[in-house]
């Protein structure tokens, strides 16, 4: 996901080109840019990679049309421009009569029940405007029934937007073919503002969608991130990938099988069984829908859920739309009884500077800081690389977070091109907001740091940033764990001066202006084991006291007794 700094640029070169564009055209202009000022951060995005390139080529009358269909697909699943919000518009009513949620556990019976649960019709019908309602029904008889003109439904001809939305979908929408960014644009229209209308009107599932942007999620997660995701409850239930020609239909079925398959990361929900993902695969103006199941020992396979549908045509438009409003009842009704994940897998989440990226990928996290040359006031990428390299030896891999090997690079690297430091980084671990809910949970965290602490030690380095947002728990072991090295610096280090101090640091925690490692046994006293929601044993005070004071390792504290029934001594 974009930074809001991205999302407010796209928008101020957006609103730019539209007054550039429509400067001498009255009002025209005004509605388009308060469109424009709707408009969600999400799907400003998608838009701009179409009309960026577009605005570059200098063809005006092109990128107006361009311009105002799809401002217009936007006004209308969003209900810019119609009664969405008056007290005559029944789209919520009529959307409650159609969209009953499926059974809860429907995701885990198979790709037939999900087949059947695509092509069930919706009841009572879906409203067209009378208008357009009868040419389309005379052109193709079969529409009548699943479509309902509203001539002939009182109910249906008061739901504005759901009509306004579905003559876009069904009559105004025409696929255009020839790129990957014009292929999202068409499942933009079809399926993404089909969910975001519904989720306007129905209380239900809070449905995340993000599309796939290499140029701001790096390479790597790029080729191994799916075009389009969702999640619900942070657990990745929908994916697409989007090809430019239909020739490529089964190069993109083929991905749905290579790219990010669970719905959670293994392990941070044990014991729980994985439902069936739902994806599809597009290709110019063709769309498919498919399950994504684990099959035999490791194996990924993608069962086709429904037909080929060409969305160059009324009755596969209509096919596409009706799984759409679909899928939002399979979400909601995962949504009551199905599990939350701690982390959305494949989900990008940005600091609030835009300059930190974290991504959840099968099998670990992928970490980069954008112009590194800034974070390395603090440390250096030759410090970074050493270090990651001694505490991936035998005697430390099971200690503290480890630096893994992805398309064959291992450790951290520097992008030159665009100083991006890059780290990909194992065990996925559920990270930690705070301390555990115990006393005997919080003496297994603490035992979890002070490993950490202790083989950083032992190789004269310190953590300098020791806090919960720096610990993560792994469920499936039961056990805690060091992470977040881009901090760390050398023993004995001096930082006295700018930049320093970190944003956590005490007055207690420096001895002489140097940071030591009774600095990082201080931080796990004040930062870990202090302002807790339960007093803490006879023991456990006398631990903080001794971590507070001085000439105490990190290995003498992994021998004290408040840590023994932790470690199983």
């Amino acid at each position: 996901m974009a930074s809001p700094v991205t999302a407010c640029a796209e928008r101020s070169l957006a609103s730019e080109r539209v007054v550039t564009l429509y400067i001498d055209s009255g009002t025209a202009g005004v509605d388009l840019l308060e469109t424009l000022r709707t408009l969600p951060d999400a799907e400003l995005q998608v838009l701009w990679t179409v009309w960026g390139p577009l605005a570059a080529r200098n063809a005006p009358e092109f990128e107006k049309a361009f311009v105002e269909r799809s401002l217009r697909t936007s006004a209308a699943s969003l209900g810019v421009g119609t009664a969405v919000g008056a007290a005559d518009d029944t789209t919520a009513t009529r959307l409650r009569a159609c969209l009953p949620p499926f059974a809860a556990r429907t995701l885990w019976r198979g790709p037939q029940a999900l087949r059947e649960c695509l092509a069930e019709r919706i009841t009572p019908g879906l409203p067209l405007p009378a208008s357009v309602a009868r040419r389309l029904f005379q052109q193709n008889a079969e529409l009548r029934g699943p479509l309902v003109s509203t001539d002939d439904s009182q109910e249906a001809a008061s739901a504005d937007a759901l009509a306004a939305h579905v003559r876009h979908v069904m009559v105004d929408f025409e696929p255009v073919v020839g790129s990957e960014m014009y292929t999202g644009h068409v499942t933009r229209a079809v399926l993404e503002d089909t969910l975001r209308l519904v989720m306007r009107y129905l209380p239900g599932p809070r449905i995340l969608m993000d599309r796939n942007r290499v140029g701001t999620s790096g390479a790597t997660t790029g080729n191994l991130r799916p075009d389009f995701l969702a999640w619900v409850n942070s657990v990745l239930l929908l994916k697409g990938e989007e090809k430019a020609a239909a020739s490529e239909l089964q190069h993109a079925v083929q991905e749905l099988t290579t790219k990010v398959s669970d719905a959670w990361a293994a392990g941070l929900l044990p014991h729980t069984p994985l439902p069936s993902m739902l994806a599809y695969a597009a290709a110019g103006a063709v769309l498919q829908f498919f399950c994504i199941e684990h099959v035999g020992s490791g194996g990924v396979q993608a069962t086709p859920i429904s037909g080929i549908m060409d969305l160059t045509t009324a009755p596969g438009r209509l096919q596409a739309l009706t799984a759409s409003f679909n899928i939002w009842r399979l979400l909601a009704g995962y949504t009551s009884q199905g599990p939350t994940a701690p982390i959305g897998m494949g989900q990008v989440v940005s600091s609030p500077d835009g300059l930190r990226t974290y991504c959840l990928l099968p099998g670990f996290f992928r970490k980069s800081i954008r112009q590194f040359s800034l974070h390395a006031r603090y440390t250096s990428f030759k410090l970074l690389q050493e270090l990651y390299g001694k505490m991936s030896e035998q005697k430390h891999r099971l200690s503290i977070i480890q630096a893994c090997d992805v398309n064959g690079v291992a450790g951290p690297r520097l992008q030159q091109h665009d100083d991006t430091y890059v780290v990909h980084l194992a065990p996925v671990g559920q990270p930690c907001m705070g301390p555990p809910a115990t006393e005997s949970d919080l003496a297994c965290a603490v035992l979890g740091v002070l490993s950490g602490l202790a083989a950083l030690h032992s190789e004269g380095y310190v953590h300098r940033d020791v806090r919960w947002p720096n610990v993560i728990f792994l469920p499936a072991e039961r056990r805690w764990l060091l992470i977040d090295l881009e901090h760390a610096g050398q023993e004995g280090c001096d930082c006295s001066k700018d930049p320093f101090p970190l944003p956590f640091w005490s007055e207690h925690t420096l001895d002489d202006g140097k940071y030591t490692a009774q600095s990082d046994l201080r931080m796990v006293a004040e930062q870990l084991m202090s302002h807790l929601s339960f007093p803490l044993e006879v023991s456990g005070q006398e631990l903080r006291r001794r971590l507070l004071g001085d000439r105490f390792s990190a290995a003498q504290a992994l021998r004290h007794r408040w840590l023994a029934r932790a470690s199983g001594r």
